[in-house]
């Protein structure tokens, strides 16, 4: 949401307001201020109130002094004082007399550099003062305006809402061109490679020589740009010449940085000795096939060299986009998916990122220097203790990322412990000394991969990072001398298949954290062997087949856990707590003493790819504790999330009971059986449109008797007309005289027999009729099996018996005007939107789970008449609507345009809440809770 002028008017005079009850200078400065910068940022500038908390912090210390606005991404700091404090006036500080701005510059020069801010602002309530420290003299430049003129300034604050200002979007935007220079160098160094199209052993070897080699030069490229190197740009003049010369120039080096130095060839090319030895096992195998060179591979790794500077991508994110180069149809195959910093985030922080950082600020929030050491200390203890598992971890995303957040915090525990030693002078020769301050190691993750190509990326992204934050580290101490070469082996990476690989000897006994988001793979979309491994982890549970593919990584994980403290969090789509799916899935879990401890409920996830990925995921943090529940609630799958602190969290992810829906077969309530209509199976012989109805009975007018209105799904929703030639009841004496229809009959008959499904080849002996044939002898309620979960309700309707329906719909026969009222009503569709299952984030309403399963309620007969004619209200509602389609009417931009039915629907939601005896007034998620206690008594009396 962008900047509002009208919300800063609006917040004008909530602060006037408040402020005018306040004595000048005697406010809460720091509760006032983060109050004031909450409401400036979220109501005012649009900044999502979700990431508030990582993106705005009022607890930065810098050497023992509190910064009270840092917003790092955006390279933002603000010294607040109270309300009437002169912002020119000179207060004691740090053993002098220092002015509001003077202090601001001391925390940006006393900042780690990559932290160090370009915007500087003091603030005291009434007035703001912004100064730009790229300017030479920024206090000649400083933008000065008041709170009454805040709605006309608003563009001055325009930088911390800007892409162009957010560290994190240069990152991702560097990563971006990088995987731009990757895939050009892939292309042409594939094109060198004689086998590797074709499907054999050799087309394997290349494809892992490939990945290998491109693996090695884009790490070198990183090297010579991050210092490690000799010099700047070594690998790149180390590659200038005869491209024909350039494989055994490469060969070369891959094996003289493979060498310790002391193991050298003595008489080795001085170009070549002059690179360090590397090590970590990244250019280990010489087995690999290097092909011969093109002036094109050698002019992409000049132009990689020369043209980009590799030192500031994000490990993080060049992970993901780095294996992008894996062709669609592998990553496919395999479920791949990767994902944003974001949404890491939203894994990571409520399963421990955020309590380390409420411990840290804890520890600095200590009175005395005593405690702040000790509580700093047991905190370094914990950090550096602490490891994390990712049983999916591909290009290494999840570890890349908790890596980084640790050692950020690490850094921030050194700064703190080093301005304890040594006070706000300085460093002493006696904290020089000391041996590295970094304790946080790479030793602390564990990962298992099946691609072999992912492992290496995730090595290297992982060594990025540990390079990118000792460069952070050196900030703070800076005559420290961090030797990041040679590179450590990185050996808890095991590449090997997760669901057949025994966990419990890759990871330790006492993993701290489970993360990762395992492949997305559907019941449907596995192959053999998937479906296999899925199977045996499941060990013959009911219904196992049935379960996506990422649902195996959950049994593990609760095996894994067994006996163990530790916590899990997987990121997965949005099925596994849909539908038919829930029941499968989390009722052994929840047999195996597994609790759900925060859950995201649907939404949108992306990747960092150019080509973004959008999946509909849900994340789900588990373990055998019991304890505090929080549900990240999101309305919709694109809504910003409302943390909500909750009594517990179901398979479905909700506030209600531990109940398990699973599909059955006949309605636990006394109401008519709900069928199916029909399916053709006519190659589309059968089915017609208008035009092509017309066009058909101007040749051949005979056939108008066997025409019938034809509705699936989409032709309800959206008003379609079509038509179906069903030929089921002709006799010889009509179709003698009626070739067109005989030559359909015929075409359906040959096309039925190229099945490879019985059932339809079956259909061959009765090709007049449809191959799935459920005809009604009486209206129905009808109920589309696909519709958009954006609506608020799904629309529903009678049909008469004259119309022929597609199995794309559901039919209650011999249906009341009742039970029409409540399942149109909110209650069935709360109901709905919970159980159902889901094809991307559509509804697929089936009998066997939602309509079923749904409890029923007992009502009065004055409350039936209710309902009734409130149901009858709502279909004369639509019925006034000339012209409109039921997708017009319940689009949810359009509902203010139809008010008659939206308020016959809110009066239907009344009468059927009335029926269920009780006064929710609408709150969905009592309502929700209201139908599993329901539902759990009701089964329990089965």
């Amino acid at each position: 949401m962008p900047a509002s002028k009208k919300e800063a008017k609006e917040f004008v005079k909530r602060w006037q307001k408040r402020l005018a009850a306040i004595p000048a200078g005697s406010n809460n400065e720091q509760q006032d201020t983060q109050k004031f910068w909450v409401d400036l940022l979220i109501n005012v500038l649009g900044i999502p109130s979700n990431t508030i908390d990582s993106s705005v912090d009022f607890e930065r210390k810098v050497r023992g002094r509190r910064i009270d606005v840092f917003v790092s991404d955006h390279n933002f700091l603000c010294e607040q004082k109270s309300w009437g404090i002169d912002l020119d006036k000179p207060e004691p500080r740090n053993g002098g007399m220092e002015t509001p701005l003077q202090q601001a510059m001391w925390y940006a020069r006393h900042l780690p550099y990559s932290e160090r801010p370009r915007w500087v602002m003091t603030c005291n309530f009434e007035t703001f003062r912004l100064y730009d420290l790229d300017n030479e003299r920024p206090e000649d430049t400083v933008q000065e305006f008041s709170l009454e003129e805040l709605q006309d300034s608003l563009y001055l604050l325009s930088f911390l809402t800007s892409n162009e200002t957010s560290r994190l979007h240069k990152e991702q935007q560097l990563s971006i061109e990088a995987g731009a220079y990757v895939s050009r160098l892939y292309d042409a160094l594939a094109k060198q490679y004689h086998h590797i199209e074709e499907k054999d052993e050799r087309a394997q070897e290349e494809q892992r020589s490939l990945n290998v080699l491109i693996t090695r030069i884009i790490f070198l490229l990183y090297a010579e740009d991050a210092d490690l190197l000799q010099s700047h740009q070594a690998f790149g003049r180390y590659c200038e010449g005869d491209p024909a010369k350039l494989r055994r120039k490469l060969v070369d080096l891959f094996e003289a940085i493979d060498t310790p130095l002391d193991k050298r060839d003595e008489y080795m090319d001085e170009d070549l000795a002059a690179f360090p030895y590397v090590n970590g096992g990244l250019f280990a195998d010489s087995s690999i096939i290097v092909p011969q060179m093109t002036p094109e591979i050698l002019e992409a790794i000049t132009d990689a060299s020369q043209d980009f500077d590799w030192r500031e991508i994000s490990g993080v994110i060049f992970g993901g986009v780095f294996e992008g180069t894996l062709n669609p149809e592998t990553r496919h195959a395999g479920g791949m998916h990767y994902t944003s910093v974001e949404n890491i985030e939203r894994c990571l922080r409520p399963l421990f990122l955020d309590e380390l950082w409420d411990e840290l600020h804890e520890a600095e929030g200590e009175r005395t220097a005593a405690k702040r050491k000790q509580a700093l200390a047991r905190l370094h203890d914990k950090v550096a203790s602490i490891t994390i598992g990712d049983p999916a971890c591909g290009s290494g995303n999840f570890l890349t990322e908790a890596y980084r957040q640790l050692r950020t915090i690490e850094n921030r525990i050194i700064e703190d412990e080093l301005s304890e030693e040594t006070g706000n002078a300085g460093q002493t020769s006696l904290v020089i000394a000391q041996d590295s301050p970094v304790r946080v190691s790479l030793d602390q993750l564990y990962g298992i991969e099946i691609n072999d190509f992912a492992v290496s990326v995730a090595k290297t992204a992982l060594w990025i990072t540990e390079e990118q934050m000792l460069r952070k580290t050196q900030e703070i101490y800076v005559d420290y001398d961090f030797d990041f070469l040679p590179l450590r082996s990185l050996s808890n990476l095991h590449e090997g298949n997760a669901l057949k690989t025994d966990w419990s000897e890759v990871f330790p006994d006492d993993l701290t954290y489970l993360v990762g988001n395992p492949p997305f793979l559907g019941a449907r979309n596995q192959s053999k062997e998937q479906k296999a491994e899925l199977l045996e982890v499941f060990d013959g549970a009911k219904n196992a087949g049935n379960i996506d593919y990422c649902g195996a990584w959950y049994m593990k994980a609760a095996r894994f856990t067994q006996g163990k403290r530790t916590r899990c969090a997987l990121v997965s789509t949005n099925s596994i707590c849909q539908g038919e799916q829930v029941a499968n899935l989390w009722k052994p879990l929840h047999d195996l003493g597994i609790h759900i401890d925060f859950a995201h409920n649907t939404f949108r996830w992306d990747n960092e790819a150019a080509d973004k990925a959008h999946v509909f995921c849900v994340i789900v943090g588990f373990s055998r504790e019991v304890g505090a529940k929080t549900l990240f609630y999101h309305a919709t799958p694109d809504s910003d999330e409302e943390q909500i602190s909750v009594a517990r969290i179901n398979a479905y992810l909700k506030d209600a009971p531990d109940v398990f829906v699973y599909s059955r077969s006949k309605p636990l309530s006394d109401v008519p059986e709900m069928g199916i209509g029909s399916q053709p199976i006519d190659d589309g012989n059968y089915l017609f449109t208008d035009e092509q109805k017309i066009e058909f009975l101007q040749i051949e007018p005979g056939a108008e008797k066997f025409f019938h209105k034809w509705l699936g799904s989409q032709e309800f929703i959206r008003g379609k007309s079509r038509w179906c030639l069903w030929l089921g009841n002709a006799n010889w004496d009509e179709l003698k005289n009626l070739p067109k229809c005989r030559e359909r009959v015929e075409a359906v008959r040959r096309y039925r027999l190229k099945s490879k499904r019985s059932q339809t080849v079956k259909a061959v002996e009765c090709p007049a009729h449809f191959g799935t044939e459920i005809l009604s002898d009486t209206d129905s309620i009808l109920i589309p099996e696909v519709s958009s979960s954006r609506r608020r309700y799904i629309p529903m309707g009678f049909v008469d018996a004259e119309v022929f329906c597609s199995n794309k719909v559901r039919l209650i026969p011999n249906a009341t005007l009742y039970q029409y009222g409540v399942l149109q009503s909110q209650f069935h569709n709360a109901w709905v939107r919970v159980v159902t299952g889901r094809l991307k984030d559509d509804y697929q309403y089936s009998a066997g789970i939602d309509y079923n399963n749904f409890v029923w309620p007992e009502p009065t007969e004055s409350q039936r008449e209710e309902v009734e004619r409130c149901a009858q209200a709502v279909l004369d509602a639509r019925d006034a609507q000339e012209g409109a389609t039921l997708a017009d009417m319940y689009d949810p931009k359009n509902e203010t345009f139809f008010p008659e039915l939206m308020s016959a629907h809110k009066a239907l939601d009344a009468a059927v809440e009335a029926a269920y005896g009780v006064d929710f007034g609408g709150d969905e998620e009592k309502i929700v809770a209201h139908l599993f206690n329901l539902y759990a008594k009701k089964v329990g009396e089965l």
